[in-house]
């Protein structure tokens, strides 16, 4: 009876500890929860790609082959894939006409590429050099991509990709500078900063032509403002006046039109001779 009564304390006791145990468990695991909630930053609508540039980042850092330019090629992959998941954040938001057709032509552009780079990969990269030059300015690139935000998503996704495009373009020069004498790497890489750059210059012009609007209604256009009325038209100045700063020059004199000969009058009749008695006497008359 002894026996059975310590028996059944033992197996009391034990339980208890584990229920002890299993709730000190759970609640250290809530704890931990609550811990990283309160820690994490307070969700953006403008920047709706914040968790995706986040790991992008650490996908691309993870990615390092066996020389340059097979690195160049996993870093580029990842890269590719997280413009484009960032381009199918901007899709499911919405936001300005002009920026979702550019995004997608992006994104196409980057599929295409992703294709090519895949198939290398696949096949193997050869080369030398360094395993990987990129560490430095693959971070810099990261971080300006992570801090800049527009004044909505569409504005946002603007300026992120346009610091994503420079990383890329970035690590295509390293590549086609030390990238391990693989000249078909070097050849894809300058093909990529090439439309990279391209990529830019759009993305600065839709940039630079006013925010898109959150709506996704095109900025609205400025009022025209009334043209200045003409100022009155300046007084001749009279022919003998000097203008301003000049030398004074005297008047040119004008030619008077030459006058036509007159015409010669007609011969007078010879005079009349008045007969002298004399003559008349003497039979002249």
């Amino acid at each position: 009876m002894i026996r059975r009564m310590m028996s059944t304390a033992a197996v009391a006791a034990l339980t208890l500890t584990a229920a002890c145990s299993g709730g000190e468990t759970e609640g250290n695991n809530v704890s931990a929860n609550a811990q990283q909630e309160a820690e994490a930053p307070p969700a953006d609508p403008n920047n709706p790609y914040a968790q995706a540039g986040m790991q992008m980042g650490e996908r691309m850092m993870a990615a390092v082959g066996q020389n340059a330019a097979e690195t160049w090629v996993r870093k580029m992959i990842e890269h590719h894939r997280g413009a484009i998941e960032m381009t199918d954040i901007l899709e499911r938001q919405g936001g300005d006409p002009q920026v979702l057709e550019k995004a997608r032509e992006t994104a196409e552009e980057q599929r295409r590429e992703l294709r090519e780079l895949e198939a290398m990969l696949q096949e193997g990269v050869s080369g030398t050099g360094p395993v990987n030059p990129y560490a430095e300015g693959e971070r810099r690139s990261h971080e300006r991509m992570m801090a800049v935000v527009g004044a909505n998503s569409s504005e946002t996704w603007l300026r992120k990709m346009i610091e994503h495009h420079r990383g890329g373009i970035e690590m295509s020069e390293i590549v086609i500078a030390q990238g391990g004498r693989n000249p078909r790497v070097a050849e894809m890489a300058r093909r990529s900063a090439e439309s990279q750059r391209r990529d830019i210059e759009a993305l600065e012009r839709l940039l630079g032509g006013g925010a898109p609007s959150a709506t996704g209604e095109a900025p609205p256009a400025k009022a025209a403002q009334p043209s200045p009325s003409p100022a009155p038209a300046a007084r001749p100045k009279a022919a003998t006046e000097p203008a301003a700063g000049s030398n004074p020059r005297p008047p040119t004199p004008r030619s008077e039109p030459k006058a036509e000969p007159a015409a010669e009058p007609p011969a007078a009749p010879a005079p009349t001779q008045t007969c002298t008695p004399e003559h008349r006497a003497a039979g002249h008359c």
